[in-house]
């Protein structure tokens, strides 16, 4: 296979390059993982991403820049997930992120003010754009967001468990605040507590498919 020959290649390239004997091993343990994954699967060679792979591969062969060597690692590690149809976590990945951006605009003006919300409001969005496009850069946007979410849903619920304290009472100023009915102000505070429960969880899914599968991004 083509692909194992460049990758065999470019273990001998870093062999000669000069770099700290640290980062020398780090990079070929890498890349012998590569070799070894790259054994076990069956690539079809008119596959475009595999076709895009192997020109790519040509070109770093001929560089002398490590820069070029791992950002071509990344991008073979990142083409494994098409090899082997193994594209589900982007997509539960992406889907977690929108339903946390969502609930922490909805959420957090409540508790940090709507100025929060809006500084967030380029990371998220270009977190979901990265996201879409594989992008690292976006995956580290889209993760950036996420402390805010969990903080935000801490508060939440923090501050609904401390409202249940006061029974009946905090639902008879809630109604009496908004001007609505008591059966609709205890339906919004039940409602306001399952999204902030929903918010935690999606906050700490998002991060932990995030970084179990950062190798999906380049």
């Amino acid at each position: 296979m083509q692909i194992l020959n460049i990758l065999k290649s470019l273990s001998e390239k870093v062999e000669k390059l000069k770099l700290e004997e640290k980062k020398k091993g780090k990079i070929n343990k890498v890349l012998n993982n590569l070799i070894e994954e790259y054994s076990n699967i069956d690539i079809d060679a008119n596959n475009e991403v595999y076709k895009a792979l192997i020109k790519k591969g040509k070109d770093v062969l001929k560089s002398q820049s490590i820069l070029d060597i791992e950002g071509y690692i990344r991008y073979c590690e990142a083409a494994l997930y098409d090899f082997k149809g193994e594209l589900k976590p982007l997509s539960y990945l992406f889907r977690a992120f929108l339903i946390t951006s969502i609930l922490f605009m909805l959420l957090a003006p409540q508790y940090f003010g709507p100025i929060l919300p809006l500084i967030f409001i380029l990371p998220i969005f270009l977190g979901i754009k990265g996201l879409k496009k594989r992008s690292a850069t976006g995956l580290t946007l889209a993760l950036s967001v996420l402390p805010m979410g969990l903080l935000t849903s801490v508060a939440s619920i923090k501050n609904s468990i401390l409202a249940l304290g006061q029974g009946q009472k905090f639902y008879t100023e809630l109604s009496q605040f908004y001007k609505i009915s008591l059966s609709t102000a205890k339906g919004l505070f039940i409602v306001f507590f399952i999204l902030s429960i929903v918010l935690a969880f999606t906050s700490i899914y998002t991060f932990v498919i995030g970084v179990r599968h950062k190798r999906m991004f380049v």
